[in-house]
């Protein structure tokens, strides 16, 4: 438990953690583990970026949702939202960026830009079972 009190932990495994408590047996562990965990993990958040908050929903709460959930379609939102320019809204140049893609080396496909959360920024293939990824 000492470990979760560093920065060496990542917010994956806060989630992780937070979820599998979540779903113990043992209510009193359930209740304080998930209420400890879930302050760790919200001052870790409140450390990020927007863009890597925007980041969030696509990482960690988009897979565990279904494609046809409207929550899907709000995240989505979400994350373009917090990763507008500075001045607060998309400017003619953040849609232009947002129509430049790279092709994936590997297969062709797109190259989607994540905002590391726990790692440096990278591209990543649109296509799942194509895994490629590199910095960005």
């Amino acid at each position: 438990m000492n470990r979760l009190s560093s920065q060496n932990v990542t917010i994956r495994e806060l989630v992780d953690l937070q979820r599998r408590l979540a779903r113990t047996r043992d209510t009193i562990e359930q209740v304080i583990g998930t209420l400890w965990i879930g302050g760790v993990l919200g001052k870790r958040l409140r450390e990020l970026t927007d863009r890597q908050v925007g980041q969030l929903p696509s990482d960690v709460v988009a897979a565990e949702l279904g494609i046809s959930e409207p929550e899907t379609t709000i995240c989505q939102l979400a994350t373009l939202r917090l990763f507008r320019s500075p001045v607060g809204r998309f400017t003619t140049r953040d849609k232009e960026n947002l129509k430049q893609r790279t092709a994936c080396p590997k297969c062709g496909n797109e190259m989607l830009l994540s905002y590391g959360i726990d790692e440096q920024d990278y591209l990543e293939c649109a296509l799942a079972i194509c895994g490629y990824r590199m910095g960005a």
